[in-house]
């Protein structure tokens, strides 16, 4: 009886071990398709071209506010990506390519955020 208890104590605090370790990982986000807009977006803003570059920031706007409150990066780089938007409506290609610029510089700050299980 009381090996059984014993074997019942191990597993128990194996299984407790496992869940511990799970609760605290790290969480990361996938930003890829942003990166990969906001490259599309520096290069249509060096060809002068508003109406793709006003289109892909629209796009990198979407994504951003679809995923808004799982992520702490993309309402910063969402207010970039605004930004930049605003100024090639305007017609200063220069200021746009720079906040994207801005918000790429966010985005590979990726912060890694731990997940303590509790309160």
């Amino acid at each position: 009886m009381s090996l059984n208890h014993t074997f019942a104590v191990l597993l128990l605090f194996l299984s407790s071990l496992s869940v511990v370790y799970a609760g605290g990982e790290p969480v990361h986000e996938d930003l890829a398709l942003l990166e990969t807009l906001s490259d599309n977006l520096i290069q249509l803003g060096k060809q002068g071209d508003s109406e793709g570059f006003v289109r892909l920031a629209d796009m990198a706007l979407k994504f951003a506010a679809e995923n808004r409150n799982n992520s702490i990066i993309l309402p910063r780089a969402s207010a970039k990506f605004r930004a930049a938007k605003s100024a090639v409506k305007a017609g200063k290609f220069t200021e746009g390519i720079e906040a994207v610029e801005q918000a790429q510089i966010i985005l590979m700050k990726k912060k890694v955020l731990r997940w303590d299980g509790g309160s």
